[in-house]
C-alpha cells in the first residue's frame, strides 16, 4: 500500500511540476530555419509555391511515402491546400492551406494537424531573397498556445527543426540538379487575356504541340497562369479549362491552350438527349456531355458529340472546350476525373 502511495505522490509531483513549468512556459515559439540555394528566386518559388511539387523534397513526404494526399485547388486561388493521411505515427494525417503568395518573395501558409479527437494548427511560411543569382530561402513556424498546452513550445524546436533542415537540403538539392523541372514565374509573359463564346480567359497557348507533350503543356500552364492571375489581382470564375484549337491525329500534333476563365460562366438553357447510350445536354449553339475518367475515355465522348454534329449537319466552331470538374487540381486519380466536353457549332 505504501508502495502504491509512493507511486500516486510521484505522479502528482510531476503533474504539479508540469502544469507549474507550463504557467512559465512562451505562448508563442518561433522555430526558423536557413539554407542557401544556387539558383534564381523565381525557380526556388515557383517549387515552393505548388503543394503538388512538396513530395519532391519535403521530409513528411520522404517519412511515409506510400501516404495519401489530396490537392484542392490550383496555384493562387483561394482554397489551395492539400490533405494527407498516413498510418506512420510521424506523419499521421492533417492539412496545409495556402493563406497568401507574394511573388517570388514570400508564401504562407496554415498548417492543421490531428490530435487526438482534436485538431491544432500552426503557421508558416517561406521567404526567399535574393542573394546575387543565389537564393536565401528561410523556413519559419510560428506555434501559439495557451496554458496548459504551451507546455509544448518549450519541445516544439526540436521536433520541428530537424525536418525542416532535411525539407531544406533536400530542396537545395532537387532545384539545383532540375533547375527546369518547373516553370519559373519569370515566364509568364506567356499568359494572355481572350475572348472565346462570350467569356474572358487568361490563356497560355501553344501551336503544334506533340500529343504526348499535352499534360506536361497543361501542367506548366496552369502554374503560369495562376501566378500571372495572383500578380495582377485576377480571381477565377470557374474550374480550369483546356481549348482545342487543333487535333491532327494524322501526325499526332495539336494547338491547344490552358485556360482558366476570369468572367462569369453563365449556365446555358438546354434539354437532355440521348448521345448512343449516354446523356448530353443539347442547347440552340452548343452540344455538351460528361466524361467520367482519364483520357481514353474522353476519347470516346469526343467521337461521339463530332459524330452528332456530322449526323445532323452542324457546323463546327473552333476551339472545342474542355472543363475539368474533377481534374488533377483535386485528385491524383484518373480514374475520378469529371470532365464536361463541349462542342459548339
Amino acid at each position: 500500500m505504501k508502495i502504491l502511495k509512493g507511486v500516486l505522490y510521484f505522479a502528482l509531483i510531476i503533474l504539479a511540476a508540469g502544469l507549474l513549468a507550463a504557467v512559465f512556459a512562451p505562448s508563442s515559439k518561433k522555430v526558423t530555419r536557413s539554407l542557401s540555394i544556387e539558383v534564381d528566386p523565381n525557380t526556388v518559388f515557383a517549387q515552393i509555391v505548388d503543394f503538388r511539387n512538396w513530395s519532391r523534397w519535403d521530409a513528411w513526404y520522404a517519412k511515409d511515402t506510400t501516404q495519401h494526399r489530396e490537392f484542392i485547388g490550383g496555384v493562387g486561388e483561394k482554397n489551395q491546400s492539400y490533405t494527407w493521411d498516413s498510418e506512420n505515427d510521424d506523419v499521421k494525417s492533417g492539412r496545409m492551406k495556402m493563406l497568401n503568395i507574394e511573388n517570388p518573395k514570400r508564401i504562407d501558409y496554415k498548417f492543421y494537424f490531428l490530435n487526438g479527437n482534436s485538431e491544432d494548427s500552426a503557421n508558416g511560411f517561406f521567404t526567399l531573397q535574393d542573394l546575387e543569382g543565389q537564393t536565401e530561402v528561410t523556413w519559419t513556424m510560428v506555434s501559439k498556445m495557451s496554458y496548459p498546452m504551451k507546455f509544448f513550445n518549450y519541445f516544439i524546436e526540436g521536433m520541428v527543426a530537424p525536418d525542416f533542415e532535411e525539407g531544406l537540403a533536400r530542396l537545395k538539392g532537387f532545384v539545383e540538379k532540375n533547375p527546369f523541372a518547373v516553370v519559373s514565374p519569370a515566364t509568364m509573359a506567356d499568359v494572355q487575356i481572350v475572348s472565346e463564346y462570350g467569356i474572358n480567359y487568361a490563356i497560355v497557348k501553344t501551336e503544334n504541340l506533340p500529343m504526348t507533350e499535352s499534360e506536361a503543356f497543361f501542367r506548366d500552364g496552369y502554374q503560369k497562369i495562376f501566378r500571372y492571375m495572383n500578380s495582377n489581382g485576377l480571381l477565377s470564375k470557374g474550374p480550369p479549362r483546356g481549348l482545342i484549337y487543333n487535333w491532327d491525329e494524322a501526325n499526332q500534333q495539336t494547338t491547344i491552350a490552358a485556360a482558366v476563365p476570369i468572367s462569369d460562366v453563365l449556365e446555358v438553357e438546354s434539354e437532355g438527349i440521348l448521345l448512343g447510350s449516354d446523356s448530353a445536354e443539347l442547347s440552340p449553339d452548343q452540344i455538351s456531355a460528361l466524361s467520367l475518367g482519364g483520357y481514353a475515355d474522353s476519347y470516346k465522348v469526343h467521337t461521339a458529340l463530332y459524330e452528332y454534329l456530322e449526323k445532323n449537319e452542324k457546323e463546327m466552331k473552333s476551339p472545342v472546350v474542355e472543363e475539368y470538374v474533377v481534374g488533377p487540381f483535386q485528385t491524383q486519380d484518373s480514374t475520378t476525373f469529371i470532365t464536361k466536353i463541349i462542342y459548339h457549332f
